[in-house]
């Protein structure tokens, strides 16, 4: 899976059956016999005494492919080490949809070529999960690419999505009820074989990562449609006009007029009206309001989430 996931992450997911051969030889046999790469024709040339490389040509007589060295004259090479492999990436996508346990009736969805794909729903624990497998975030174009595509699938959550790299973009802010996680940190080893590791993965679901202690966790994040808001360690829901209040500050940079924040609800009410939840047949003020959500005067909000 190591050699898998570094392939992925290489501009051309393949590998030379010399390289393949000499430098993994424990688990050459296990891919190739598994499916996981594929033949994809010959190379044209071959690293050569550190100088280079060599140039392959056909020889009809021996019925296969041979270089010539100054040293040694032409040189015969086995046809194994020729070939050339491409990760089959459906048969990965596969392996990863009975690794996580996906339903059966779920089938894979390519949503950026060679990039981001929707694997299908599973359970875990009590939690019904969507499954995704991403590559490459590292390069600026596949970056934008998936984070216009995310807000598409807006829909599909609560998601986990898996990484072939195990360099997450730093900069990249997801909602609350999305994870984007390294493939290697969700797996358990046993002898021979690789499992998924719950106790990795269930943090994830739960809202907070591995080893954090949840009643001190502070930060300020959404959920895709802004119906929650974890903020301090606390999560908070929200009505739809109140979602659409905070989800136009936050896409304001944290600070609006009334005019527009009213817009954006779809409302001629007033802010603290909006900010209001009926309880036991009375409103009492969100928990948000004048705490998380501030006026700053003439009209103007903004969220303080210091």
């Amino acid at each position: 899976m190591a050699l898998l996931l570094r392939l992925l992450n290489s501009p051309t997911p393949g590998i030379s059956g010399s390289v393949l051969h000499d430098d993994f030889p424990s688990v050459a046999a296990e891919l190739l016999q598994g499916g996981f790469l594929s033949p994809a024709g010959s190379m044209a040339s071959l690293p050569h005494d550190d100088t280079g490389f060599a140039e392959l040509t056909w020889c009809s007589e021996s019925r296969g492919f041979r270089y010539f060295s100054t040293g040694a004259g032409w040189i015969t090479v086995p046809t194994n080490q020729v070939k050339r492999y491409l990760v089959d990436t459906d048969k990965l996508l596969e392996w990863l949809r009975r690794l996580f346990d996906i339903e059966a009736r779920y089938q894979v969805t390519t949503l950026h070529d060679s990039v981001f794909w929707h694997l299908g729903i599973t359970r875990i624990g009590t939690y019904r999960v969507n499954l995704y497998f991403v590559r490459r975030l590292e390069l600026a174009d596949n970056l934008r690419s998936f984070v216009t595509v995310l807000k598409q699938e807006s829909g599909r959550t609560p998601a986990i999505i898996v990484s072939a790299s195990e360099r997450i973009p730093p900069v990249l802010e997801l909602p609350l009820d999305v994870a984007l996680v390294p493939l290697q940190q969700l797996l358990a080893r046993t002898g021979d074989h690789c499992s998924l590791d719950h106790a990795a993965v269930l943090p994830l679901l739960r809202g907070y990562p591995t080893g954090e202690v949840r009643d001190t966790g502070i930060g300020l994040r959404f959920s895709t449609d802004y119906r929650q808001v974890h903020w301090n360690g606390e999560t908070y829901k929200l009505t739809k006009k109140q979602a659409a209040v905070v989800e136009a500050l936050h896409r304001e940079g944290g600070r609006a007029h009334k005019d527009l924040l009213r817009a954006e609800a779809e409302t001629d009410e007033e802010l603290h009206r909006i900010m209001r939840n009926r309880v036991k047949g009375k409103y009492v003020q969100h928990p948000l309001w004048n705490r998380l959500i501030k006026s700053e005067g003439n009209g103007y909000y903004y969220l303080d989430a210091g």
